[in-house]
This record gives C-alpha cells, structure tokens and sequence, in this order.
C-alpha cells in the first residue's frame, strides 16, 4: 500500500479506460452481464506497472465494451469500504460502466488515504448479489479473492447455480505465478496486473475462444 495514490498506475483514468476500447475482447451473445469488481483496500497496491485496483477495471472494459457496443444489458457492482457503485443491468455506453469504476476507485481510495485499511470479508459483500442479476445473467467477478470470510464457497456455488459464473482473480509479481487456477472450488482464470493492457487484452481472448 502506497502512502499516496497519485503515482503513476494508482487509480484508473477515464481517458485511459475508454481507450481500452481498440483492444475490447470479442465476447459471444449474451443479453444481460453484471460485472462485479474489487475496490477493497487488499487491491489498493501493486509491485509494478498498476494497482490491482487498476487492473481489475480494465478487464471489465475490456470484457464489457463489445457487449456495451452489441446492445446487451451491461450492470456494475464495485465492492470496497464505502458506499457501493451499482448499475442496473440494462442497455448502456461503456462510457458509464467506466464513469462507474472511476467514481468507486475515488471513493475507494478516499476510505484508505484515512486510515481504512482493512478488507471487509467478500462473503459478506457478495451476499446480495443475488438479488441484482436476473436469473441466467452472467455474473463476472474481478478480484484478488483475499479476506474470502466465512462462507464465501457456499455464496459462490449459489451463483453458480443461477448465474453463468466468471471468476477472474487478480494478481502481480510472484503471486501471479503462484495464484490458484479455483476460489472455493470453482475454476479461476488468473490476471497479471503487471501485464500491460495489450497482454491482458490477448489472454482474455484466448480464454474466451477456448471457453467457446
């Protein structure tokens, strides 16, 4: 955790985000996706191009602007200390998916310059995800899965009971080579936040063309 956040690679810039489109990874049909993403204070860090933080809002752009382009139905729940950012799923520009983002990790970054360092267990901040995704939507969560809670393999097998579940846990350095491929038993694609987005970019399409 950096003692300030306005070094280079801390916080996600809007310009930088909607950029990301030239590289936006084809994504099959699907009508609705909520996109779930990790603010909370374990992904304010990194050891060398970007926070966590930063790297997890750049595979939701990355992920979500060809459906955003397509006319699919495109939700945001960011998770972290303070108030969450939530997006009904429903028609919508990548523009305010990425306005979405950028307001949270503000927040996020906010709570943490004062002192709220601790992560509120994911178990307990997934617990009403159920309720803002229809039935049969895809759900992608983004996060380093770290401070998991009490609970959170049951929560997740939930989902995945009702939801096409995406688990996309972020990672840097070492602990990319080392992160576990499942989360509480379901499988798990791993992301280097030191990757720039271009590499980030090519392995999400290839993971998509491999799923489908």
């Amino acid at each position: 955790m950096t003692a300030a956040l306005d070094v280079p690679g801390a916080a996600p810039r809007t310009r930088d985000l909607l950029a990301l489109q030239a590289l936006a990874v084809p994504m099959p049909a699907v009508a609705r996706m909520l996109f779930v993403v990790d603010f909370r204070p374990s992904m304010l860090c990194g050891r060398t191009r970007a926070f966590r933080s930063v790297a997890a809002a750049e595979a939701v752009v990355l992920l979500g602007a060809a459906a955003c382009a397509a006319g699919a139905e495109v939700g945001l729940l960011t998770l972290g200390c303070g108030t969450a950012v939530t997006l009904s799923a429903r028609p919508r520009p990548i523009r305010e998916i990425v306005a979405g983002l950028v307001r949270a990790h503000e927040a996020a970054s906010a709570h943490a310059l004062a002192g709220r360092l601790d992560d509120p267990p994911l178990a307990r901040a997934l617990s009403g995800l159920g309720r803002l995704a229809a039935p049969g939507s895809a759900v992608i969560i983004v996060s380093g899965f770290e401070t998991p809670g009490a609970g959170l393999g049951a929560c997740l097998a939930r989902l995945a009971e009702e939801h096409r579940l995406q688990l996309f846990q972020i990672a840097d350095g070492a602990a990319a080579g080392e992160a576990r491929s499942d989360i509480a038993g379901l499988p798990a694609e791993v992301l280097n936040a030191s990757h720039p987005p271009e590499a980030i970019a090519a392995r999400l399409a290839a993971l998509v063309q491999r799923a489908h």
